[in-house]
């Protein structure tokens, strides 16, 4: 029986080895990134911004409906609207603890613009907000739920 040669065996015992190990790892890491090109899944959830007012008593009680608008888009489109709520999505609902709560979809806006009317429809104040959301649940590519948070609305 004939001898195998020097350079054959360090390519038995250390190339193929080599080559099987990185095969085995490209196929475990092309398993680990093809994981998260699933589609996201239909939200769920809404996300929560409680607005409260600041001002003097009689102003803050002359508030009978606010209106929030990112963009061009304005929930509610009208303030009698607002006034007549039961705790619909996307509202301004006002809360017994003299808060307003305003519900939102699950992709929430950064900057929302408010209007505070009285009970004749008239604009007492308007303020725009930026609002810094945390995420709580989820991720960046699909979403997920986000902190509750609170605004300050200056009424004069």
């Amino acid at each position: 029986m004939r001898a195998v040669p020097l350079s054959r065996r360090r390519v038995e015992f250390i190339l193929v080895p080599l080559v099987a190990a990185f095969c085995m790892a490209f196929i475990i890491g092309a398993l680990v990134l093809d994981r998260d090109s699933r589609p996201c899944s239909v939200p769920n959830w809404d996300n929560h911004l409680s607005v409260s007012l600041a001002g003097s008593l009689a102003s803050t009680s002359n508030v009978s409906a606010i209106t929030a608008c990112a963009g061009t888009s304005c929930t509610p489109a009208s303030p009698t609207f607002a006034k007549s709520s039961s705790g619909d999505t996307n509202i301004l609902v006002h809360q017994q603890d003299g808060t307003w709560l305003l519900t939102l979809g699950a992709q929430p806006p950064s900057s929302i613009n408010f209007r505070m009317f009285d009970e004749s429809g008239k604009v007492l104040a308007a303020q725009s907000t930026a609002v810094n959301w945390t995420r709580v649940s989820g991720d960046e590519r699909c979403g997920g739920r986000m902190a509750d948070i609170s605004a300050m609305l200056n009424v004069p």
